[in-house]
């Protein structure tokens, strides 16, 4: 759900700090060492992912720019541009989630389909009940490890209020 008091707060892009920096390239580099050796479902997978959704999200228009190229009548009002958008373009937790997904998606993949892994009694699917098995552990893994103390500067700029934390 679009958050409209995370939009008004938007700021303009800037340099990171050295530490958050720091922070950001170790929660990677950690992140692109759980990912294991298969021939598709590993790190350099996921950076092509990764790169794909930066692409496809710099192509997001965002209704300011509709309306400073007189655009706006294509997509009927600021609103209709704002819905067409999801709202992506003006809500950078939104934009940080969507981009995390992309490089977390496949950590600790066995290379094997969900399905296998249900069928093989792995001790994996039955933590997860044997739904989206792969998909959940990649999740709880990067979860997890952001949560760690190490990273506390970097959660700090990810969300800012519990609100932010809880969407």
């Amino acid at each position: 759900q679009f958050d409209e008091e995370a939009a008004k707060r938007h700021v303009e892009p800037h340099e990171l700090c050295e530490t958050l920096t720091g922070e950001l390239r170790s929660y990677v580099y950690t992140l692109s060492t759980m990912y294991n050796r298969n021939p598709f479902h590993n790190f350099h997978h996921a950076t092509h992912v990764t790169m794909s959704v930066v692409k496809l999200m710099s192509r997001i228009v965002h209704p300011e720019q509709l309306k400073k190229e007189g655009l706006m009548d294509a997509l009927h009002h600021h609103h209709g541009a704002h819905a067409y958008t999801y709202g992506i373009s003006e809500d950078p937790l939104t934009q940080f989630a969507v981009l995390l997904s992309a490089l977390i998606h496949d950590v600790d993949h066995y290379g094997v389909p969900n399905a296998q892994l249900v069928k093989e009694k792995a001790t994996i699917a039955s933590i997860y009940k044997g739904r989206s098995v792969a998909e959940l552990n990649s999740l709880d893994l990067a979860w997890n490890l952001l949560m760690q103390d190490r990273y506390r500067d970097l959660r700090n700029v990810i969300y800012t209020t519990e609100s932010e934390f809880n969407r």
